[in-house]
This record gives C-alpha cells, structure tokens and sequence, in this order.
C-alpha cells in the first residue's frame, strides 16, 4: 500500500524516501537499457553489454516486455497520444501548431505558448505548460535564472477535455481563477492508459 501524502509519520516519510529512491533506480535502468540498445553494433553485443551490466535484454524478453521505469513501447504510444492531445489543447485555445511542442523521455512534458498577457506581466509571455504528473498549469515566461511564476494549477485530472483547459487559461487570464494552486491528482496510472484517456479527445487521424 503506497504511504498516503499527508502521512507525516517517520514510518510514512521512510516509506516515501524508499518509493523515491526505488523511482529513480528503475528511471536509471530504463535508460541503461536504452543507451546499450541503442548503441550496440549487433544483437550478439547488445547481449553482452546488458549481461556485463546485469540488465534485461528487451528483444529476448519478446514485445509485452515492459522496462523497469515504463516500456519503450509505452513510451512510443504515449507519444504519439500526446502529440495529438497537445494539438487538439492548442485548436481550441488558440495556439498556432509552431508555438507548442511536446517530448516524452523520463517524464512526459507539453509546452505552449500563450499569446494572451496580464497587466501585471505586460512585458512578459505567458505559457501553458503539461506535466504527466501535475497536469495544466499557466505561469509567466522568465528568464533561464529567474524563479518560475506560477499562475495558477488547473488540478483534478491530469488529462481533461480541450474545452476545459481552454475555460482555464481563459480564467486564468480574466482573473476568474485565483492564486491558489489547486492540488493535482498525481500520475499513477501506466503510460499506455493515460494515451488511452488522450485519444478520447482526438478526431480522426
């Protein structure tokens, strides 16, 4: 059973220190694994390299295969459904295809850029930004030394409908939305079911 995040017990801090560490263990792996694929001269030398390092092979464990820290086919799906995801969000908000863009590495992350300001940050860009695990947040572009300037969160779901993200930048901005910065629902679901809860939202391709 995963600590609850408001057990501040020693014994739930442990168990969240011990889920930390077991998470980025498993995202170091995953990488491993996709570096010696990657680069490998042959199927026999990839083999060798992962049995030196103690890793799995991923083509000897057949295609259901799944990488500690998520498979590289999760990946690939939740790619491609983030792509489209990110597309529609941009339509219905109102943001040219050159002003956004999306990756999926460790983390799966979304970008865009708003051309709508506020007052009080009349010389600075706003933007919209995607997170697996925190979901919609509009804040203040800054500069690569300054601290970031959180608008607000929009919370709840991390993968809503384009029309509801759209309302909350719209709020956001007309300031029908506070300060505050609602709590997200964290990302516990696997990557191939968060692309599934995308392509809901997408026409046809």
């Amino acid at each position: 059973m995963s600590p609850s995040p408001t057990d501040r017990s020693p014994r739930g801090e442990f168990a969240r220190a011990r889920a930390d560490a077991a998470e980025a263990e498993a995202t170091l792996r995953a990488r491993a694994v996709r570096a010696v694929a990657g680069n490998s001269r042959d199927a026999r030398d990839r083999h060798e390299l992962l049995a030196m390092l103690g890793l799995p092979d991923p083509v000897e464990q057949g295609p259901g295969f799944a990488a500690e820290g998520g498979s590289e086919d999760e990946t690939l799906v939740l790619a491609r459904a983030l792509k489209g995801y990110v597309r529609a969000v941009a339509d219905v908000v109102g943001v040219a295809p050159e002003g956004t863009s999306c990756e999926v590495t460790d983390t799966a992350t979304a970008y865009l850029a708003l051309t709508r300001r506020r007052p009080e940050y009349a010389d600075r860009d706003l933007m919209l930004v995607w997170s697996e695990r925190q979901g919609w947040v509009v804040s203040v572009e800054t500069r690569p030394a300054e601290s970031p300037i959180v608008l607000s969160r929009l919370g709840g779901d991390t993968v809503p409908a384009p029309e509801d993200v759209a309302r909350f930048v719209t709020d956001v901005v007309g300031y029908r939305r506070g300060a505050g910065l609602p709590v997200a629902v964290p990302g516990t679901e696997n990557r191939r079911s968060q692309a599934e809860r995308m392509n809901r939202y997408l026409g046809p391709p």
